[in-house]
């Protein structure tokens, strides 16, 4: 894999050493295949307001890109395509391409009820990432709203994976993961979910209840609201301790933006 976005902007065997050009090859690699403007490459660079020179200075940044390229041995896939500049590389060749097909995939499994696939695949996906998506390079609109949407990609495979591995039933295995992911994501629903049923399916219903009044008090906090049915649903089942945990509770809403509505009394 020669071009990496999942983490620090990489390239092999040459990453341009400088930042702008760095951000060239970013914004070109996350719209690979499409023609990329100069006036969007411009108001990406400097988004304070372009110097007198902008133009000609984008073009050297762009020979910068050319050069790293062909010493990488990739060819000529970055070409002049009026208004702007296309980059056209191997899916294989990024590892963002990588990353949507086995997610993909791994998705696909997990609605065939291949369990130990899914959670192998989702898994894989997530190996390729080595921090925050696009990092290491300065960010405008089109990269910080890509590095957003990455990021939100990563974490509804990361649910899903633990979707699978609960499935699995991995419950012990995941409760450490889980508690961390819930600190470091106290509004994200699903996660909270999934941490009450391996709690509880661990036997640990106290913990469990102790968990759910942690999320309901971040999202009153934070948010102004209750937890969402699911969550309630959950809590309710722990309290009774009838049967098991229903297997689907995993699924539910990732997140609390589509709630906004429901207010706390």
């Amino acid at each position: 894999m020669r071009f990496r976005v999942l983490g620090p902007v990489r390239f092999c065997p040459r990453t341009p050493a400088a930042a702008k050009p760095r951000a060239v090859l970013a914004t070109l690699l996350v719209r690979a295949g499409s023609v990329v403007s100069s006036e969007a490459l411009i108001d990406e660079l400097w988004a304070d307001g372009p110097p007198r020179t902008a133009s000609s200075t984008l073009h050297v940044y762009i020979c910068h890109v050319r050069k790293a390229l062909a010493e990488g041995g990739v060819g000529r896939p970055l070409v002049s395509r009026a208004p702007g500049y296309v980059l056209d590389v191997e899916r294989d060749d990024v590892d963002l391409h990588l990353f949507e097909e086995l997610s993909e995939r791994g998705r696909g499994a997990l609605r065939d009820e291949d369990f130990a696939g899914a959670s192998r695949d989702l898994a894989d996906a997530l190996a390729l990432w080595s921090g925050p998506a696009l990092s290491g390079v300065p960010q405008g609109v089109i990269l910080r709203s890509a590095a957003t949407r990455l990021e939100e990609q990563r974490l509804c495979v990361l649910e899903q994976r633990i979707a699978a591995d609960l499935k699995l039933g991995r419950h012990r295995e995941l409760t450490g993961e889980l508690m961390e992911l819930a600190v470091a994501h106290p509004l994200r629903e699903r996660l909270h979910c999934q941490l009450i049923v391996a709690l509880h399916r661990s036997g640990r219903p106290s913990d469990a209840l102790r968990a759910y009044r942690a999320v309901r008090r971040s999202l009153h906090d934070e948010l102004g609201i209750g937890p969402g049915p699911a969550l309630n649903r959950l809590r309710d089942h722990v309290l009774s301790a009838a049967g098991s945990v229903p297997a689907s509770a995993g699924a539910h809403r990732r997140g609390p933006v589509s709630r906004a509505h429901r207010r706390t009394s």
